[in-house]
């Protein structure tokens, strides 16, 4: 698993909420897998992230990561990209590493 490059750990992110409530936030995201099928599919997600790691309704890079990667982990199969809504713009957060084949 790759991850997107951090600029300043400490940077909001203006990312599509679906949901904002006193104690979280819930971050509109996708995922795209291959199941155990070996079929490519995809999944809309919702990272919930404590408002302790947000700035108002803006959640800390490293907090939004952290959920990102929970999902990853938990994912129904191969997990190939994990994608954020960030200002309007669908933004990739994790990608599988390229497999290296020889022929």
């Amino acid at each position: 698993m790759e991850t997107l490059e951090l600029m300043d750990t400490l940077e909001r992110v203006n990312a599509e909420l679906l949901l904002s409530t006193p104690l979280t936030v819930v971050v509109r995201a996708r995922l795209e897998f291959i199941d155990e099928n070996g079929k490519a599919d995809e999944q809309e997600l919702a990272l919930v992230i404590p408002r302790s790691r947000c700035d108002g309704d803006s959640p800390y890079w490293p907090a939004l990561m952290s959920a990102a990667s929970e999902h990853w982990h938990r994912c129904p199969g191969c997990a190939r990209r994990l994608l954020v809504c960030v200002d309007g713009e669908w933004e990739t957060l994790l990608t599988a590493e390229a497999e290296h084949t020889t022929h």
